[in-house]
């Protein structure tokens, strides 16, 4: 059963941040990741339970689990399995401090 994508504003923003930043360098290459980030989010949609339950002490986050965009390994989706949706709470660069950010949702 494919389930349905929800996408909160930061995760949304977080899109277009990297979007923008690709771009300053290659337009193609950041419409390449915008295409890759949608077919991954299908992909989850598709076979959720994909990637691995990523560990926070957030007891908000309890059950968060990320996955990698496909061809882009380093940006990190990072996401609630639901009953009938996927939702997707952030998408960041491994290079971030993840866990701070992470912390503060």
């Amino acid at each position: 059963m494919t389930k349905r994508i929800v996408i909160t504003p930061k995760a949304s923003l977080d899109i277009d941040g990297y979007f923008a930043y690709i771009a300053q360098e290659n337009r193609d290459t950041a419409l390449l990741f915008f295409d890759s980030v949608r077919k991954t989010f299908a992909q989850l949609a598709r076979m959720s339970g994909m990637g691995s339950r990523y560990p926070v002490d957030n007891p908000r986050l309890q059950g968060l689990r990320k996955w990698a965009v496909k061809g882009f390994k380093r940006y990190l989706i990072f996401y609630f399995e639901r009953d009938e949706s996927i939702e997707i709470v952030r998408l960041l660069y491994a290079g971030q401090d993840i866990e701070n950010i992470l912390e503060q949702e």
